[in-house]
């Protein structure tokens, strides 16, 4: 890892609370954007801030929510090493849901069937971007993103910001990434994509190969999956009752 990017609110002073470190830098984001897409593609805006354009095609960006304790150096490194091998624009990372029952069973993770695997994967919260993918554009407007994905315009960059807002609500439903991935589809128009999509899911025929299939047409990108088994990617941290998942112990208010 060359930089690592921490993107914080405003009077988090999260440098009183993390070890320093010469690879590290703080950011911080106005209250005005607090919705967790808008965090998201903030803290891409960072990194290409960071780099010119040039230099970030030579760059591999991991983005990592904050909440997920127990992921260690070896951990990060196991996928750093998948995604290294990867030319995609964005890589996606997935994980059988077998392994994530035997580690946290206390805790229901929603998964999607692949018939080539035989068996239920889920997303973890964790994706590649290939710095290439990223343009920074010459300073416009207060308030607009100074980025755009190649040959995105300000709608998709909208609807991305959408679709990931949409994770928080529509994790806990049944079918969620089921949902997530239509409505991802449906605020396009992609019809076509909806249909073969959902022929797929009733008729248990869903490949991860259709899957990036379906993205790459969508989304005007060239996507990848590296498979995890990576667990402590999943123990991320919602409600105070999680840490019964993380510590092995029983929740108690206050403590």
């Amino acid at each position: 890892m060359e930089k690592i990017f921490i993107v914080q609110d405003e009077d988090a002073n999260l440098q009183q609370c993390l070890t320093s470190s010469s690879k590290s830098i703080f950011f911080t984001k106005s209250r005005h954007y607090s919705s967790l897409g808008m965090g998201v593609l903030i803290a891409l805006e960072k990194v290409a801030e960071y780099y010119s354009n040039s230099e970030l095609n030579n760059k591999l960006i991991m983005v990592v929510p904050c909440d997920t304790p127990l992921v260690t150096k070896d951990n990060f490194n196991l996928l750093i090493g998948k995604a290294a091998s990867k030319s995609a624009d964005v890589t996606i990372t997935i994980i059988a849901a077998k392994h994530l029952k035997k580690r946290y069973p206390q805790k229901h993770f929603r998964s999607v069937y692949l018939s080539d695997y035989k068996t239920g994967y889920t997303m973890q919260n964790v994706i590649f971007v290939n710095g290439g993918f990223i343009q920074l554009k010459p300073p416009g407007e207060p308030g607009k993103l100074r980025f755009s994905f190649r040959g995105w315009d300000e709608e998709v960059l909208k609807r991305v910001e959408e679709g990931i807002n949409s994770v928080d609500s529509l994790r806990r439903q049944s079918l969620f990434h089921g949902k997530l991935f239509l409505l991802w589809l449906l605020t396009k128009g992609y019809t076509s994509y909806i249909f073969r999509f959902l022929v797929d899911l009733a008729f248990k025929r869903l490949t991860m190969a259709r899957a990036i299939e379906y993205l790459n047409g969508a989304d005007h990108m060239q996507a990848a999956f590296i498979e995890s088994e990576e667990v402590e990617f999943s123990a991320d941290i919602d409600r105070p009752e999680d840490f019964q998942m993380v510590l092995g112990t029983p929740w108690q208010n206050g403590k």
